[in-house]
């Protein structure tokens, strides 16, 4: 089989200042919210990355590097750890999607900034969403990955329907609430299988190619795990209506979905068609769940069609 350079190219990277980034903590509802930013600030608006779940801030430096190898480095940035994530304190012991979305502005608000886009991956992709449907939210542009969840809300609301239409969806989402359920010993479990390398026996339905994925991303999805974190944001779709929701979003949307992706497959992108004809959404090919590490330089193409700075 021929090696394919473009899968996963880059180490994740948790030293801010490899990217010319500086580390900040602020204070919220949650407690204490650890973020990266840039040193300074050079305009009105922020671009603010939301990670996902077993994710913190290092899951965008793929992302941050294709930008800069192409002379378009981004400016006025703003990685957060998600409440109870990374480094972020989670005292309120919920993630509701509004609270989250009033302490994550309330820091870019914060920082000086009146006006954000949101670069949102699987759950904070969700997040994202439900932030962009507040008017309330001086949102320019969303730019997801993974991030219409359709079929996780429809496995929250209807566990049993979905267990038959959508049997590799629902086993590659109550395999977070079975890790919760288990508490620290089955997070142990996942850590040992990283150690021992076999942690890409987890990946199947994660991943287009398992196997290939960099060490780095493996270790840190396997030390930033927080199943139980994953069910109180997948709590946020009991009683949600998402077509309501997200048909109210009036900036523009991109979104870009993996072709192998088990948890947010590709008929979610047809059903964010469906709510939103105008959105520019793209399939990836030969990629899973985490298109902005397995393939970032596509992915930040179509996330950013005219440059990190348009």
């Amino acid at each position: 089989m021929p090696v394919d350079a473009e899968y996963c190219p880059y180490d994740l990277d948790r030293d801010p200042g490899a990217h010319g980034l500086v580390e900040q903590w602020s204070r919220t509802d949650f407690g204490l919210l650890h973020l990266v930013r840039s040193p300074e600030r050079t305009g009105d608006r922020a671009t603010l990355f939301v990670h996902g779940v077993a994710n913190t801030w290092t899951t965008w430096t793929p992302l941050l590097r294709v930008a800069r190898e192409l002379g378009e480095e981004f400016q006025d940035v703003v990685l957060v750890d998600l409440p109870g994530f990374g480094a972020s304190r989670n005292r309120l012991d919920h993630l509701r999607s509004k609270d989250v979305g009033k302490a994550l502005f309330d820091v870019v608000a914060g920082l000086g900034y009146t006006s954000v886009r949101i670069v949102g991956h699987s759950m904070g992709g969700f997040l994202t969403l439900d932030m962009a449907s507040e008017p309330a939210f001086p949102i320019e542009s969303v730019h997801l990955v993974s991030g219409a969840y359709f079929s996780v809300v429809k496995a929250v609301q209807e566990p049993v329907s979905t267990l038959f239409s959508s049997p590799a969806l629902s086993i590659a989402y109550w395999s977070q609430g079975l890790l919760a359920h288990t508490g620290g010993a089955g997070v142990q479990v996942v850590k040992l299988a990283q150690k021992i390398g076999l942690f890409p026996l987890f990946l199947n339905g994660f991943a287009a190619r398992p196997w290939a994925v960099r060490s780095s991303f493996t270790k840190s999805l396997a030390h930033d795990m927080r199943p139980k974190y994953f069910l109180l944001a997948a709590a946020n779709g009991d009683h949600y209506d998402a077509i309501d929701r997200w048909s109210r979003i009036e900036c523009p949307v991109h979104a870009v979905f993996g072709a192998q992706d088990k948890l947010v497959p590709p008929r979610d992108m047809t059903d964010l068609r469906r709510v939103r004809k105008d959105v520019h959404a793209h399939l990836v090919e030969r990629c899973g769940h985490f298109a902005h590490v397995e393939r970032p330089k596509e992915t930040y193409r179509l996330l950013f069609p005219g440059g990190s700075r348009a």
